[in-house]
């Protein structure tokens, strides 16, 4: 027979799952409500949550009494998880929403700094290509437009000068 202790410590171990899960409650609460489209795959994420809830509680019985399931595990999970929802609860999905929007606003301010960047560049790319045709292409032009007004005014002072 298991002594009183070993029970009594297996069953506060066990409330520790039932707080995991009220975390992984509270991370998906605050996914679904910071994301709208979360909404529309509500279904796929409680699936989710249901099998990590599950993954918890096989982790927290096999490290607590190697799969001995006895009916204080469920006991103390629902009392771990009632413990941290009416507790801590309220706080935590503060802090997860503000850390959620903190993140989200990095990037989205990253992403608005990068297409600056890129736009900027692309100008610069595209105003180093209009230089670099005009180069080839306009002041070899110029300097033989330029060449042909020098000879047509030279041959039009010819001109003058032999009828003179």
């Amino acid at each position: 027979m298991i002594p009183f202790t070993e029970d009594l410590s297996s069953f506060y171990a066990t409330i520790y799952g039932g707080l995991a899960i009220g975390l992984l409650f509270d991370i998906n609460r605050s996914l679904k409500s910071n994301f709208k489209i979360l909404k529309y795959f509500s279904i796929v994420f409680n699936i989710i949550f249901w099998i990590l809830a599950t993954i918890i509680i096989f982790i927290t019985v096999n490290a607590i009494e190697s799969f001995d399931l006895r009916y204080y595990h469920f006991v103390a999970l629902l009392i771990g998880f009632l413990l941290y929802y009416n507790t801590i609860s309220k706080f935590v999905l503060k802090m997860l929403n503000k850390i959620i929007g903190f993140i989200v606003s990095l990037i989205k301010k990253t992403i608005i700094y990068i297409s600056i960047i890129s736009e900027s560049l692309y100008y610069m790319i595209i105003y180093m290509m209009h230089f670099i045709l005009d180069a080839i292409f306009f002041i070899p032009n110029l300097f033989l437009a330029t060449k042909k007004v020098i000879k047509r005014k030279h041959r039009i002072k010819l001109k003058v000068n032999k009828k003179a």
